[in-house]
């Protein structure tokens, strides 16, 4: 008995055929819609592999995420900020504009992660890069307010003269 392929982006039941296809083009299980949404996305390959990396491991990460000020690679809106740079990214222009996107991210506290496209290319170091992506992005996730409560019993008469 065959399983179902499920989409890792949208968790819709997918057909075999799309599932190979998908398998084969990605790595990963897509439905032909957010095959189309990828693909027309603009984002590198990089960007792509890295973030279904993400996405498989369950991660809300958004794909060529518009932060008011320009487009980031991958993102956990509002809160984390990863960018990809390629070895011809930075031209003089480039870096006057990443510089200008850091500083509205400071000011908005969203940290920014930039990784390079090197550290993609093989397999080992992209796996080492996945690994340590997905734990900033379980940093960034837990709750920020872990508060403890404690019940004392109400005091008595007697103690509150």
């Amino acid at each position: 008995m065959k399983t179902i392929p499920y989409c890792i982006e949208c968790g819709k039941p997918i057909s075999w055929g799309v599932h190979v296809f998908s398998q084969r083009i990605y790595g990963h299980s897509l439905c032909l819609k957010d095959q189309c949404t990828i693909a027309e996305s603009g984002a590198t390959g990089r960007a792509i592999d890295l973030y279904l990396a993400l996405k498989s491991r369950n991660f809300p990460v958004v794909l060529e995420y518009y932060d008011g000020q320009k487009l980031i690679d991958l993102a956990l809106p509002g809160k984390l900020y990863i960018e990809v740079n390629e070895r011809h990214h930075m031209n003089h222009s480039q870096a006057m504009n990443d510089l200008t996107s850091s500083v509205y991210s400071l000011e908005k506290k969203i940290p920014t992660i930039i990784i390079s496209d090197t550290m993609l290319e093989d397999p080992e170091s992209f796996e080492h890069v996945v690994s340590e992506l997905s734990k900033a992005c379980n940093v960034m996730l837990k709750s920020t307010h872990d508060y403890s409560f404690t019940v004392a019993p109400p005091l008595t008469w007697a103690q509150m003269q």
